[in-house]
């Protein structure tokens, strides 16, 4: 307003000095709109290059200069009518289109008699100013609307504003933490000295990266706990330097605790809350390498439930997963804190020893699992009965790796269930060969069929009386390109674990059949017996399928024999007796393998089809010298002959097990006292020669009677 003050007439010498030299734009205009006058200064601000070539190039100004047009109209009506100067701000177009905002001071100047002579006034480009007002209005309103908490603090990292996000965040007004240190500072730590080291921490990541970021947990003012990621990032102050330093964070609680849970479900057990496989491995690994430092051992248990599959088959799975979460709790009891219990999976649980000074601690341990366990659980009510079977391996006397550490503890665990179950087994080297020979076993047995490495050998059955073959029984072998012949013992429990075994045993089947079919074109008439496996047994269909293999070998119903065992009888019996009847009524003979060692009524053998009861071998093992095993037989040939079954002693080995079975009036024998299984070219060898047992001269008993 001073300046104006100065600028009172065009007919002074100052105020054409004052238009010419002004560092601000100056213009006259006329009532209808054009320019009187303007100086260069104006011209540089709507960008013309001289005053001249503004006053030329831009006539009218209210349609051509305005952006809008009622701007220049509302200018007019305020100052028309009085000399006082008017202030208003307007967007203007510059020579180029481009555009700005500009700061107007103006009035209008009238002649003696009141007639308007002119309008003049001051121009200055605000543009800057007016996007600076802009962005701090921006700022001002993201600062209060934003969904993030933002703090402001000064150079001493004191709080200087907040927003109404942070307070509904965290509780706290800005009468709470202005003036003072924020309270992420001090970083969930009572300790007074944390807002100290985390301010130099903030600090050092400010310089180095320009910004600091990270993530915590903290507490509302209510003292509930909450996840905050945070964000510091400097505001330069005039200097330069940081002088003020804003701060954003958000809440992210659920995030946090989701991420939390998901860790926990990849490494926890859903039932039992005990580490996982993926995590016990971790554990155990780390271990191995602290021990390998401190040279200290490590010891590692493998523990698997007996009875676990009896109490899910019989009281249902809801109760065995009660008692799993049972034995987890009492398996915890047994342990030193710093030892690990973990599921690996199903009723297998191990134990991870850490920092052990003497294997002969892991006996003990073992011991009182075993004990705890044996203590009856009560489920819903209902008592359940378990013991567990467990295997002991260290570091670094069996292994050096975790890996293999935990597969000598499953070899271990392995035998301590064949020696009995209710026990526990140290690893041997030994195990480490049966583990490796298993390894080969399982690898090659996928490839065995396809390569065409099985044959089937056959042992012979002969009639006590008449010394005459009855049949063989066709014995599955395996010719195992680095092993030579393996005797099925060995990988038959493998192939029922994979679930080869049914595709397995229906080849042996049909083997056999056509072998039957080769002796009978030679002349011979062998009776083939072939063992069924559970599988087998319980497939739909079972009949049907042996149908079709005798119909495409081309062999009568009475030229085969399938073999059951007892205990295969009794687990499924109504689908047994069904599956039976039909195969029995197609004429092929049904056989009782391994009689006497199951658990069942004998009065079932009258729902069953069979035509021949084979006596288990370990009966015949000690019959010339255990009554018990002389009584048990007597009494079995009788009860068959009775039942009208033939009965046959298998595992014969010696004259005077084979004289003492013909006395008690065996029917039929198979062993090594009249042949192994052996190829089929030698077993037709065999019965060309005729009688293959020879009359016994009689054998005076050295049993007690």
């Amino acid at each position: 307003m001073a300046i104006w003050g100065r600028w009172v007439d065009d007919d002074q010498q100052d105020y054409r000095s004052l238009f010419d030299n002004a560092v601000e734009g100056m213009y006259r205009t006329s009532p209808d709109g054009r320019y009187l006058a303007a100086n260069d200064a104006l011209a540089r601000i709507y960008g013309y290059e001289s005053a001249e070539a503004l006053m030329s190039g831009l006539t009218d100004i209210a349609g051509a200069l305005y952006v809008n047009p009622r701007d220049r109209d509302r200018f007019r009506a305020a100052i028309e009518g009085t000399n006082a100067v008017h202030d208003f701000i307007a967007r203007v177009y510059r020579k180029d289109g481009s555009q700005i905002w500009i700061s107007e001071n103006a009035r209008s100047v009238r002649a003696g008699d009141g007639t308007l002579k002119w309008y003049e006034g001051f121009v200055q480009d605000i543009t800057e100013r007016v996007k600076a007002d802009e962005r701090l209005r921006l700022a001002a309103s993201v600062f209060d609307t934003a969904a993030e908490a933002i703090m402001v603090l000064n150079d001493e990292f004191c709080v200087t504003a907040v927003n109404p996000a942070y307070s509904a965040i965290t509780g706290y007004t800005g009468w709470d933490v202005i003036g003072g240190l924020p309270p992420f500072l001090e970083w969930g730590q009572p300790d007074p000295e944390y807002p100290r080291i985390g301010m130099a921490v903030l600090r050092r990541g400010i310089e180095i990266n320009g910004r600091w970021t990270g993530e915590q947990w903290n507490r509302r003012k209510g003292g509930e706990r909450y996840a905050e990621h945070l964000s510091v990032v400097p505001i330069p102050g005039g200097n330069g330097q940081a002088g003020r330093y804003l701060v954003v964070f958000s809440d992210v609680t659920q995030r946090k605790l989701d991420e939390e849970r998901i860790r926990y479900q990849a490494s926890y057990d859903q039932l039992t809350g005990l580490p996982n496989r993926a995590l016990f491995m971790d554990m155990l690994a780390k271990a191995l390498s602290q021990a390998e430092r401190d040279g200290e051992m490590v010891g590692l248990m493998f523990v698997d439930l007996d009875g676990f599959k009896m109490i899910n088959d019989t009281m249902g799975h809801d109760m065995g997963d009660l008692l799993l979460q049972e034995v987890a709790v009492r398996l915890r009891r047994c342990m030193r804190s710093s030892d690990t219990v973990a599921r690996l999976g199903g009723d297998e649980f191990t134990v991870l020893m850490p920092g052990m000074l003497d294997f002969r601690n892991a006996p003990r341990v073992a011991e009182r699992i075993t004990e705890t366990l044996r203590a009856p659980f009560a489920l819903a009510g209902k008592e359940a009965f378990i013991s567990a079977s467990i295997g002991i391996t260290t570091f670094p006397n069996d292994a050096i790796d975790a890996a293999t550490l935990l597969k000598n503890a499953d070899a271990a665990m392995y035998r301590a269930k064949e020696q009995g179950k209710q026990h526990f087994q140290f690893f041997t080297a030994e195990m480490n060969a049966e583990i490796e020979e298993r390894l080969i076993l399982i690898n090659g047995l996928n490839m065995a069929l396809e390569r065409d490495e099985f044959v089937l050998h056959y042992q012979p059955k002969v009639h006590l009386e008449t010394g005459r073959l009855t049949g063989t029984e066709a014995l599955l072998r395996w010719r195992h390109p680095e092993l030579g012949i393996v005797s099925s013992g060995k990988f038959i429990p493998i192939m029922e674990e994979s679930g080869l075994i049914g595709q397995v045993s229906e080849w042996v089947i049909e083997a056999a059949c056509r072998q039957h079919r080769q002796w009978r074109d030679e002349g011979l008439d062998i009776k083939v017996a072939v063992n069924l496996s559970v599988r087998q047994l319980r497939q739909p269909g079972l009949a049907r399928t042996v149908a079709e293999l005798l119909e495409r070998t081309g062999i009568e119903s009475a030229g085969l024999e399938l073999e059951i065992t007892e205990s295969m009888l009794m687990k499924d019996t109504e689908n047994a007796v069904r599956t039976l009847r039909e195969l029995a009524d197609m004429g092929v003979s049904l056989a009782m393998d391994d009689f006497g060692t199951g658990y069942s009524s004998l009065s079932y053998l009258k729902r069953f089809p069979l035509h021949t009861i084979k006596i288990d071998r370990s009966f015949i093992n000690n019959i010339a010298t255990d009554p018990d095993d002389y009584e048990i037989i007597r009494t079995i040939i009788t009860m068959g002959h009775s039942l009208r079954r033939r009965v046959v002693a298998e595992g014969v080995e010696t004259r005077q097990q084979l004289s003492i079975l013909r006395e008690l009036g065996c029917d039929e024998i198979q062993g090594y006292v009249l042949s192994p299984a052996i190829p089929a070219d030698d077993l037709a060898k065999l019965v060309r020669r005729g009688k293959l047992l020879e009359d016994d001269p009689p054998t005076v008993r050295t049993i007690a009677r």
